[in-house]
C-alpha cells in the first residue's frame, strides 16, 4: 500500500494546488509529503513533478501516469475503506430472508438507507415463501427474517398486517361475472371454483403447502410473486394477492367475495440473538422498521 498512499498524496497535492493545502487535508507535514513523491520517482524512475514559480506542477509523464492511476486509486480506497471496517469488526455480510409479499418499495428504501451507512458490507437477500424464511432463519442461514410465519422460540416484531384478496385481469371471465353484480354482492365461492388458480409455492424445502385460498381444483403453480402477477394480469387464471398491490395495479382487478375468504396475517421481524450488538444488524433492522411506517 506503499505506493498508493504516495500515489494518493501526489493527486492530492496536484488537485488542492500544492503541499500546504494537501498537508492540511492530509494532516501530514509538507515535507514529509514531499519527500515520499521523491522516493515515489526513485522507485519508478519517473519524474513525476516539476516545481515552476515556486509551484508544483506535473511533468508530461506525471500528467500521464497520474491520470492512469486515478481509477486505481480510487479502488484501493474502497480496499482501505474495507480493511477498516473489518477491523473494526464490522459485518462483512449481511444475510436476511423477506417474504415476497412484503411491499416491494419499502424493501427498496431500508436497502437503499442501509447501504449508505453501510458502504462496504455485502447484502444477500433472500426473497422466499411462506416457511421457507424461517426456515432459513432456524438453520442459522440468514440473520433476519420479515415475513408472514411465526418463529418457535422467538419473539418478533409486529410489522402490520397483510391481506390477500382474489383478483384477475381485465380480459378474465371473473371480471365480466363481477360486473354484472349489484351493489354489495359477492361471487360465491363455487364460482371461484370453476376457474383456474395460480398458486405461490411454499418455499420451504421440505414443505409442499401453497399459499392461499386453494379452492380452485385447476391450478397453476409458481414459485415467485412476480410471475403469480404476470399470469393473473394475462388472464391464465386468477388469485390471491396482497390488496395494496391488487389496488397500486390497474390491470388487477379485485373480485367481491365474502370478506371471510380474505387471508388476513400479520407480517413479523425477526432476528438472530447473537446479532443483538452488531451495529451493521442493528442498522439494517432500524432501516426495514423505519420504512416499514413510513
Amino acid at each position: 500500500m506503499e505506493d498508493f498512499r504516495s500515489w494518493y498524496w501526489l493527486e492530492t497535492v496536484i488537485d488542492l494546488g500544492g503541499l500546504k493545502p494537501a498537508s492540511e487535508r492530509l494532516h501530514r507535514t509538507p515535507s514529509t509529503i514531499s519527500h515520499a513523491i521523491k522516493q515515489l520517482e526513485r522507485r519508478i524512475g519517473v519524474t513525476l513533478v516539476e516545481t515552476r514559480a515556486r509551484r508544483i506542477r506535473l511533468t508530461e509523464a506525471g500528467s500521464i501516469l497520474l491520470e492512469h492511476m486515478r481509477p486505481l486509486i480510487r479502488e484501493l480506497e474502497g480496499v482501505d475503506g474495507v480493511i477498516e471496517q473489518l477491523r473494526d469488526g464490522g459485518t462483512a455480510v449481511i444475510r436476511l430472508a423477506v417474504d415476497q409479499v412484503y411491499p416491494h418499495d419499502r424493501l427498496m428504501r431500508a436497502l437503499e438507507r442501509f447501504s449508505r451507512e453501510h458502504l462496504h458490507t455485502r447484502i444477500e437477500l433472500h426473497e422466499t415463501v411462506l416457511g421457507g424464511g424461517p426456515a432459513m432463519f432456524q438453520e442459522g442461514e440468514v440473520g433476519i427474517y420479515l415475513g408472514l410465519e411465526e418463529v418457535p422460540d422467538y419473539v418478533g416484531r409486529q410489522f402490520g398486517r397483510i391481506r390477500f384478496v382474489p383478483c384477475a385481469g381485465p380480459s378474465h371471465s371473473l371480471v365480466d361475472r363481477a360486473a354484472s353484480l349489484g351493489e354489495g354482492e359477492v361471487l360465491p365461492e363455487a364460482q371461484l371454483r370453476q376457474f383456474r388458480q395460480v398458486v405461490l409455492r411454499d418455499s420451504h424445502p421440505e414443505r409442499s403447502a401453497n399459499a392461499g385460498w386453494l379452492g380452485a381444483a385447476q391450478r397453476l403453480t409458481v414459485d415467485h410473486l412476480h410471475t403469480a402477477e404476470e399470469l393473473i394480469r394475462s388472464g391464465l387464471g386468477f388469485g390471491w394477492l396482497p390488496e395494496y398491490h391488487v389496488r397500486a395495479e390497474n390491470e388487477l382487478i379485485s373480485i367481491p367475495v365474502e370478506p371471510s375468504l380474505c387471508l388476513e396475517t400479520m407480517m413479523m421481524l425477526y432476528h438472530q440473538r447473537e446479532f443483538q450488538a452488531d451495529p451493521a444488524h442493528r442498522c439494517m433492522i432500524q432501516a426495514l422498521i423505519d420504512t416499514a411506517v413510513d
